[in-house]
């Protein structure tokens, strides 16, 4: 139990238990002493190792004098509904059987039904009433009789591979039929085929205006207007929504209702509506200045002088922003296990380095993918701002279009250059998502017994 290869099957385990029964994970997995399952006191552990990685495992315990008993079978998250369970289960059976066993013992959960019906098809007579609720009968116990295989175990354990690639190539392979599947597949691609061929053959698209417009200098600068926007929108409703989030964590009553406060105005109001309000700033306030609170005014400056048509948009689509960006923040935040903040304290680690080495490095994987869609979102967004008359992509397609009249070819140009930036980001997402993943994925290799 202390080989670092095993580590899988406690946490996991541990999970399990606290998840389904509210449980102490420890108390659980400690209930029986890790001398019980070595060899020497009648026991066995297994692994079933993939690519050097355990994606599976089980073990018994001596019972009685004739009989063991199965624990801690258990398969990887990330490596069910590949019969791993069933096979961890079979060489278990091989194993007790050569020690001399004639009787299997094991209980499973009420809340486990995927283990309870493992060991129905797995032969197992079960030791209650199967039309009970599984609730009131409690722990489910099951047995099993085993048949005298001794003195074939010593060949087994040195044929045991070449015996499992025997018996996988006797088997005939069916491979199962998704006719209904085919059916829709084809549908699809036929739809498909007819709009590329609407694409390519309707005169109306009038392709030849597309490609005049699509890279002209008027749409690239447009672009940069678009891209600056998203950009310092993006980092600076980021940065307020980190600290909005974690207000809306901290133990002071007045942060969060005024973090709570604030997500919830933002995310009520509608975006063009916040943006006409900050475009229309100089007629609430005419000046804006630095003095005492209810007292005299220090220095002053127009409103429109300070805020121009750029910083108004930059203004709303910010604030806009941080109220979604401190929601993500926060759910990525909560994702990450309590328990290791308590560790990190416990060992003297400052709170912020906590926050800096610990929470957010974990976070960031569940943060990623909502951030990514949000930052597209916004991408997209910034075509509101037409209405402040800043010249982003939208606005000159608009106006382009308002002069020669030639509205789909031009609106073409609008989605290329959409889809290519969505596109981009897209992949520039999957990278650092990836980044983060390390340590969390496995790569599926060649399986083996691990004893």
């Amino acid at each position: 139990m202390s080989d670092p290869r095993v580590r899988p099957l406690l946490r996991e385990l541990g999970e399990e238990y606290s998840t389904r029964y509210g449980k102490d994970a420890h108390t659980e997995l400690a209930r029986y002493p890790d001398e019980e399952f070595t060899t020497q006191h009648g026991g066995v552990l297994l692994l079933l190792l993939e690519h050097g990685e355990p994606v599976a495992g089980g073990a018994f315990r001596r019972y009685d004098e004739n009989t063991a008993e199965f624990k801690r079978i258990w398969t990887h998250s990330a490596h069910r509904r590949r019969g791993f369970a069933r096979r961890v289960v079979a060489e278990l059976e091989r194993e007790a059987s050569a020690r001399g066993y004639r009787r299997i013992y094991l209980t499973t959960g009420p809340r486990q039904p995927e283990a309870r019906g493992l060991y129905l098809a797995s032969g197992f007579t079960p030791l209650f009433d199967t039309e009970a609720d599984p609730e009131t009968v409690g722990p489910l116990p099951f047995e099993k009789h085993l048949a005298d295989q001794r003195e074939n175990h010593h060949t087994d354990r040195h044929e045991n591979h070449d015996t499992d690639h025997d018996d996988l190539a006797s088997l005939k392979v069916v491979p199962t039929r998704h006719y209904a599947r085919w059916a829709a597949a084809l549908a699809v691609l036929v739809l498909g085929v007819q709009f590329l061929h609407g694409l390519l053959t309707n005169p109306v698209w009038q392709w030849e205006v597309f490609g005049e417009y699509v890279l002209s200098e008027t749409i690239v600068t447009a672009v940069g207007v678009t891209l600056q926007l998203t950009a310092y929108s993006m980092l600076l409703g980021f940065a307020l929504g980190t600290v909005l989030a974690f207000m809306r964590l901290s133990a002071s009553p007045v942060l969060r209702t005024v973090a709570w406060t604030y997500v919830w105005i933002f995310r009520s109001i509608p975006m063009i509506v916040q943006l006409v309000f900050w475009f229309n700033l100089g007629a609430l306030y005419r000046e804006l200045g630095i003095g005492i609170p209810f007292g005299p005014v220090f220095w002053s400056v127009s409103s429109n002088d300070l805020i121009g048509t750029i910083g108004a948009a930059l203004i709303g689509l910010t604030l806009h922003q941080a109220a979604y960006c401190a929601e993500i923040v926060r759910g990525g935040v909560l994702s990450v296990d309590r328990g290791q903040l308590e560790a990190a304290a416990a060992l003297g680690i400052p709170r912020l380095r906590q926050i800096r080495r610990i929470v957010l490095p974990q976070a960031m994987r569940a943060i990623l993918p909502t951030a990514g869609s949000e930052i597209i979102s916004l991408l997209k967004g910034t075509s509101v701002v037409y209405v402040m008359a800043i010249g982003e992509l939208f606005y000159q397609v608009k106006v382009i279009y308002g002069r020669n009249g030639m509205v789909i070819p031009l609106l073409m140009v609008a989605t290329a250059w959409y889809v290519f930036l969505t596109s981009v980001l897209s992949v520039a997402q999957y990278y650092v998502e990836r980044h983060f993943a390390r340590g969390a994925e496995r790569t599926p290799g060649r399986r083996s017994w691990v004893r």
